[in-house]
């Protein structure tokens, strides 16, 4: 007793493409920005910047965006950032990949 017992809820983080995006990071109340996490790598916000411009770069229909999510190192690399993620803010947040062909 006297102490806080609450345990601090879990930021849920979701990795998904979306144009006018500048990068592919969001969190409950939208977009987020990396500024919003002053401890991730700048590595790693670099690689996900350089995927969205990729994205932002390719076909822009829902069938194209299929197609494109489904070459052979489109979604496995969102997938392999979502995971880099999730480590870096292992104690913090969980991190998922909302696509359509995520491989995880």
């Amino acid at each position: 007793m006297g102490g806080d017992d609450t345990v601090p809820r879990r930021q849920q983080l979701h990795v998904h493409p979306d144009h006018g995006a500048e990068w592919p990071v969001w969190d409950e109340s939208g977009l987020a920005s990396p500024e919003d996490f002053p401890g991730l790598s700048p590595c790693l916000v670099a690689e996900l910047h350089a995927w969205q411009q990729r994205w932002a770069a390719g076909p822009g229909s829902a069938l194209r965006y299929r197609s494109w999510l489904n070459a052979p190192d489109t979604q496995p690399e969102l997938d392999r950032l979502a995971r880099h993620l999730a480590r870096e803010f292992r104690d913090v947040a969980d991190v998922r990949t909302d696509t359509w062909s995520s491989t995880d």
